[in-house]
């Protein structure tokens, strides 16, 4: 088994519990190599992570960001890590041909025995579905119909990444700069690789979404075009494999931050105390207003009263009308 990270030195802290996760419930694995790629890590960041892997059994091998991918024109940030996402089949050997790839802002709960089973080889990669809305996939001229995958946690085919010359149409992309609409790196990838990815379910990655609603609420909350089956959902809120705490309008879902409500936080804290992150402080919440303002209502007043307004304002009013204005 393949897997990637790929953070700055910041998030190299979060991401040993990430790691340890990893670690602790894939003991029956007959290998896990582990591939870094860093951007400024410190000495002690990293030797604290590779003690962590030592103490497994398990290898690791560290990659620094190579500078050029931060440096293609059009790009929106500097320096950004995420980047990297768009160029592991150069970054990596190229005897690595499929590999997992784990953010910092997630947690392994389970053997990934059968999620790296999965049969990707006509596929680009599998990944969670992100829920989105036909009126965000239209911001990108993607079709209704096609998924719109979650890019922090893949299974990769890189053999697929070098044969179909990735490198050169991304960085085209890249440069051309009109796939870009809130997420970057993501958006981008989802537009040069419609119609071959494959959707894993909510048992294999559960986001953040996933937890706060039952099925029908969901629909209402995200307006997805394409979705699992309520079964398919249920058993990923009951036993998800990975835990991914993405970003959210409702909870603080990160659990290394302050005010922080995601039902995996204890499972969080309970691992992150058996690691050199154990005495780091908490970071602190930015959450505004706004976002305590539906927090109270969801926990207070109606699920459902939330799942629908912020429905209309997530799905529709923000690609179609807000982006404009949270965009200067």
């Amino acid at each position: 088994m393949n897997v990637i990270f790929a953070t700055s030195d910041l998030y190299s802290r979060p991401a040993m519990v990430t790691l340890k996760t990893l670690l602790m419930n894939n003991t029956k694995a007959d290998m896990i190599n582990i591939y870094y790629v860093e951007n400024g890590m410190s000495d002690h960041n990293r030797d604290s992570i590779q003690q962590l892997v030592k103490s497994y059994g398990r290898t690791i091998r560290f990659f620094p960001m190579p500078k050029n991918y931060t440096q293609i024109k059009g790009l929106m940030r500097t320096d950004a890590i995420v980047y990297s996402y768009c160029f592991f089949q150069d970054i990596l050997p190229e005897s690595i041909e499929k590999a997992i790839l784990l953010e910092a802002d997630s947690i392994v709960t389970d053997d990934l025995t059968e999620m790296y089973s999965v049969d990707i080889t006509n596929y680009y990669l599998a990944a969670a579905d992100d829920l989105q809305s036909k009126w965000y996939k239209r911001k990108l001229k993607m079709k209704d119909d096609s998924p719109y995958f979650n890019c922090g946690i893949m299974l990769l085919n890189l053999k697929k990444f070098r044969e179909d010359h990735i490198t050169d149409k991304i960085t085209e992309i890249i440069e051309r700069g009109d796939s870009k609409f809130f997420y970057e790196v993501q958006d981008e990838l989802n537009v040069l690789m419609e119609g071959k990815i494959k959707i894993l379910p909510p048992r294999f990655i559960c986001t953040t979404a996933v937890f706060l609603f039952d099925y029908k609420d969901m629909l209402k909350y995200r307006k997805p075009t394409t979705v699992c089956s309520e079964e398919e959902y249920k058993c990923g809120q009951q036993h998800p494999m990975i835990v991914h705490f993405t970003h959210n309008q409702i909870i603080q879902s990160r659990p290394w931050i302050a005010d922080c409500t995601h039902p995996y936080k204890e499972y969080y804290n309970k691992v992150k105390a058996t690691t050199d992150f154990a005495n780091d402080p908490l970071w602190p919440s930015r959450r505004g207003a706004i976002n305590k303002m539906c927090f109270y209502v969801y926990s207070h007043v109606s699920k459902s009263l939330v799942a629908h307004i912020l429905g209309i304002v997530h799905s529709f009013l923000y690609p179609v009308f807000l982006y404009k204005k949270m965009s200067v």
